[in-house]
């Protein structure tokens, strides 16, 4: 719980409060113990960015208003559909999805340089 909240959470709980929650079954020394350990043995490889982190970023750079992101997001849920997208480059997928909903909402300049 303690790698999962630092992870996701923006106000992570101290390990104290993981000291409280188990009744002081484990010590603060045993709790970061064990969570070097897991990380380590996950090689710290906890996760890949998704479509959606690169969407994000992306449509700042690319000036993407909120019209144009939801379509974007809405091409890229399709893509999770299609199990035969999985072997593109998560942010190559943004990218076309960008390119497609700028086609489709017609506006100007769809591609840009950074999108090459």
């Amino acid at each position: 719980m303690l790698i999962a909240s630092k992870y996701e959470e923006i106000y992570p709980p101290f390990v104290k409060d993981f000291i409280y929650i188990t009744d002081k079954a484990y010590s603060k020394e045993q709790i970061i113990e064990m969570e070097s350990s897991i990380l380590q043995s996950l090689n710290f490889d906890l996760t890949y960015p998704t479509t959606l982190r690169f969407l994000e970023r992306y449509s700042h750079i690319t000036d993407c208003d909120s019209k144009l992101f939801s379509l974007a997001r809405y091409m890229l849920e399709l893509c999770l559909v299609e199990i035969s997208m999985n072997k593109w480059n998560p942010s190559l997928l943004v990218c076309s999805a960008i390119f497609v909903s700028k086609k489709i909402l017609e506006r100007r300049n769809p591609w840009t340089r950074f999108m090459f």
